[in-house]
């Protein structure tokens, strides 16, 4: 954590959230194809809805399913406007998910899997639960799970055969959500494309992009979207404030080879993308100061394909601001390895074969004197090995804190987890407080995603896995978004 104007602070700042109930989008491009073994996205629906007809022992007496007009549940009268609310986000026609699923024809092939994934608690797509040693005092916004009732309307219309019932008796279909920043005041994308391919046994690569927000005066950024120009190769995205301006001079707006900072000194990291990533608004009251003649830097993490070349020629960021300072100034800052923090063991390394590795990363809060600093959001990531993270502030007088917990942490569906509550009574930070990140990795055969991963690679056997920014390396990160009350 880094010092600015006098005070210490936990660090805060802006991350996107994965498909949920608020019909935002993961990234779903990533999922498997319906005709092979596709998962449905699904939100939650309220209660209401998911109490609309059961299915009983009289509708499938015959032992077959009930598929006339008037079987409930239906997908006109009771699945639809689930569906289309919470799934429909993604699975549109031309949207980041492999298919649409919008209309009947596009669901019934999938209703078995849809209420197997929903039974799973695989879909829709959510990792921070409840454990015996995480209890966050607040809940968090934008909960995707689905209750008990929701997920047996799924079951009890797959059981009976998928009936679409009657189109004249449909239920109203709500608005299609937004995935976009609402009321954005400017957009901007990298002025250069970019290639993005194998380099031997390289696959990982950083390149700076320098953007111009011509805000004219210091303004207060609420809101944030990257958009990344190719899913196939952009890994991650770091969001710099370059104070100065300094990458003004970049030819054609580039750096490459940047590593993993911002290529230039005097810079604020505000913010971050990660895969299942999309926009987000700081809470009310909160906001990121963008003086006036200041840049954005975004770091970009390309992770080169292995069947060739790839272009990125629009990645962007969409930005909202307001004139006027907010009561709260957020800041983002990352607690862990490699970041802010002190293994409590060292080396970093995850050996071949290893189940139920830890790796234990821990932070102490300066002196911070009377500031009002508020933990509002926090993200979990770490990469392919990793599977299972919690994240906890331990108090000076010992008592542990959890923030969040991920155990069955998934690579491929990292998000922001928002707290739902007003930022005056959010997790307040005091001087002396230790965050702890503690991770927990699984580095044999058993693990898919090491076994993707060594695929990459022309591997089919576990390696020693090391502290590394690349996907077949490991990390263990916490990005805390912190508020700190203006004076």
């Amino acid at each position: 954590m880094r010092a600015r104007g006098g005070i210490a602070v936990l660090v805060g700042g802006l991350l996107w959230a994965a498909c949920g109930d608020d019909g935002s989008r993961g990234d779903a491009a990533d999922g498997p194809d319906p005709s092979t073994d596709g998962t449905a996205t699904m939100g939650t629906a309220t209660s209401a809805d998911a109490t609309m007809g059961t299915a009983t022992a009289d509708d499938t007496a015959d032992g077959g399913t009930d598929t006339s007009s008037a079987a409930r549940p239906n997908w006109h009268e009771d699945v639809a406007p689930l569906v289309v609310e919470h799934c429909g986000g993604c699975h549109v026609e031309g949207g980041i998910a492999p298919y649409p699923m919008h209309a009947y024809a596009d669901v019934q092939p999938l209703a078995q899997l849809m209420a197997a994934r929903a039974e799973e608690r695989l879909m829709p797509p959510w990792h921070a639960v409840e454990t015996d040693e995480c209890q966050p005092a607040a809940a968090f916004k934008h909960d995707a799970r689905l209750d008990e009732a929701q997920i047996q309307l799924l079951r009890d219309w797959a059981d009976l055969g998928a009936p679409e019932g009657d189109p004249a008796l449909a239920a109203p279909l709500p608005p299609p959500p937004s995935l976009d920043l609402p009321d954005p005041t400017t957009t901007l994308t990298m002025q250069s494309a970019l290639t993005i391919e194998p380099q031997g046994a390289q696959l990982d690569f950083f390149h700076c992009l320098s953007l111009d927000p011509a805000h004219g005066q210091d303004v207060y950024v609420d809101g944030m979207q990257v958009i990344p120009g190719n899913r196939a190769v952009v890994h991650h995205v770091l969001i710099y404030v370059d104070l100065d301006g300094a990458s003004a001079g970049w030819p054609g707006g580039v750096s490459t080879n940047c590593g993993g900072g911002a290529g230039v000194s005097n810079v604020l990291l505000v913010g971050a993308w990660v895969p299942g990533g999309l926009p987000m608004t700081t809470p009310d009251g909160v906001g990121i100061r963008l003086p006036e003649g200041a840049r954005i830097v975004l770091n970009m993490h390309y992770h080169a394909t292995v069947t060739g070349p790839q272009t990125d020629d629009g990645t962007g960021l969409a930005m909202r601001w307001q004139p006027t300072p907010p009561e709260y100034v957020a800041d983002f800052s990352l607690i862990g390895a490699p970041a802010d923090g002190t293994l409590t063991t060292s080396p970093f390394m995850i050996p071949a074969g290893a189940t139920g590795h830890e790796e234990t990363i821990e932070y102490t809060v300066p002196n911070i004197g009377l500031a009002d600093v508020r933990v509002f959001s926090v993200l979990n990531h770490m990469h392919k090995v990793g599977v299972d993270m919690k994240t906890s502030v331990v108090r000076a007088s010992g008592q542990e804190e959890c923030l969040v917990q991920t155990p069955a942490y998934d690579y491929n569906w990292q998000r922001l987890y928002e707290y739902d509550v007003p930022i005056d009574q959010a997790f307040r930070v005091q001087s002396g407080d230790t965050v702890r990140v503690r991770c927990t990795y699984d580095n044999t055969l058993d693990n898919p995603s090491v076994v993707e991963a060594l695929a990459e690679l022309g591997l089919d056997q576990p390696q020693d896995v090391f502290l590394g920014e690349g996907t077949v390396d490991e990390m263990g990160l916490a990005g805390v978004g912190v508020a700190v009350r203006l004076p």
